[in-house]
């Protein structure tokens, strides 16, 4: 539809401007801002060729004030899910899930915090903050569909999982387990492997088998891909140490981008637990893909985690073999875990290299340069939880300034 260049700045400059271009309406609705089929028209209208999107919440908002209660929240909520562009969606959702606190309409609260969550989940730069709005949600969503209700628990487990929760992404994937009835059963199916998922790194490997098998009956065209490498990181924890390696390197030669991070940080957990440093180190070789991984959009806490693991290991590997090498994978470590805030993780790395400037082993300023901008990046609130590390990255800084 073109308005010419007109460029309305309010909903009342809108409705004149569509009395102007649209005969039809002028002629047909004299007091055009009272009727609701009209606003709704327009608002249609607008999410069709979004010439003025910055109006659409307006629109929308004078169309629920006209219409008639629940049957005009329930159609808006019907256009709304058709909106491709997130912005006006989350707008809209927002007035939505407003409006029917205002007026007691409960299950259009659900719909609302439903969608807003759904959406708003997927910004993977905001998932501590976005899993709070998916617990807020949880307070309503008896009242979402069936199909709804499975697709929300299932979402907010992998949210938890991600966010290295495990305790409450048990229950919500037992739930999906329990509830989901489809033909194909994919969310069920995929809720045992997270459960599997959970039960592994909790250290309850025997459960993590039992939903392995379960997640294994299933035919989809991942699943085996994903029991291959989940039985494998098993084995190695049962004390199947040599098969646990094996498949883990067969499953190296062809693993995707995605789950190279998983696969490696796995085989080194067992090369360390058989001791064997001389194929630990061969997996540096993987380390440029490992970060070049993580610039996926869907790279979670829990990936980043297992990065700043490899580089703690690696600084273990070799810090009776190469100083600089090693202290220079502690502080990836310690910058890594610092920015998914597992501090004392973190800090834990640090102390490397505070007894490492204690023992005045390091004695390349420019080492030291790099090691006290690192220190210094991590934060206030790492140096805050040790007045002992507080003094030693004094010392640090000291050093560099002698």
């Amino acid at each position: 539809m073109n308005t010419g260049a007109v460029k309305p700045k309010s909903l009342g400059e809108l409705i004149k401007h569509y009395r102007q271009m649209n005969s039809e309406i002028a002629d047909q609705y004299t007091e055009i801002e009272h009727k609701p089929e009209v606003i709704y028209s327009i608002l249609q209208t607008e999410l069709g060729t979004l010439e003025h999107p910055s109006l659409i919440p307006e629109i929308a908002a004078k169309f629920l004030e006209l219409s008639n209660g629940m049957e005009g929240v329930k159609e808006l909520c019907r256009v709304t899910d058709s909106i491709d562009d997130t912005a006006i969606q989350l707008a809209v959702y927002n007035l939505i899930i407003d409006y029917s606190r205002s007026h007691g309409m409960m299950p259009y609260i659900a719909k609302g915090l439903y969608r807003k969550y759904m959406i708003e989940r997927n910004d993977f730069s905001k998932l501590k903050e976005t899993y709070q709005l998916g617990k807020c949600a949880l307070d309503y969503v008896q009242f979402l569909s069936d199909k709804e209700r499975i697709i929300f628990y299932y979402s907010i487990g992998v949210h938890a999982d991600s966010l290295m929760n495990y305790d409450d992404s048990v229950p919500y994937m037992k739930y999906v387990v329990e509830n989901d009835n489809s033909e194909d059963g994919a969310y069920r199916a995929n809720a045992y492997l997270s459960l599997c998922n959970s039960s592994y790194n909790t250290g309850d490997y025997r459960a993590s088998q039992v939903y392995l098998n379960e997640y294994s009956k299933y035919s989809f065209s991942y699943v085996a891909d994903n029991v291959h490498f989940m039985s494998a990181c098993i084995d190695g924890k049962m004390g199947n140490v040599d098969s646990s390696i094996s498949k883990l390197r067969s499953y190296l030669q062809n693993t995707s981008e995605y789950n190279l991070i998983y696969a490696v940080a796995e085989l080194l957990d067992q090369y360390l637990q058989k001791k064997d440093f001389h194929s630990a180190k061969k997996l540096l070789v993987y380390e440029e893909q490992m970060v070049k991984s993580l610039e996926d959009m869907r790279t979670t806490p829990f990936k980043r985690a297992l990065l700043a693991r490899f580089y703690k290991n690696m600084g273990d590997i070799l810090y009776h073999e190469d100083m600089d090498k090693s202290l220079e994978y502690y502080k990836k470590s310690v910058l890594e875990y610092a920015g998914i805030g597992q501090y004392d993780n973190s800090l834990h790395s640090l102390s490397y290299i505070f007894q490492a400037i204690a023992k005045g082993v390091i004695v390349d300023k420019e080492t030291l340069k790099e090691l006290d901008s690192a220190i210094k990046s991590v934060g206030q609130l790492l140096w805050s939880r040790s007045a002992y590390l507080v003094e030693m990255a004094s010392r640090c800084s000291w050093e560099v300034a002698r």
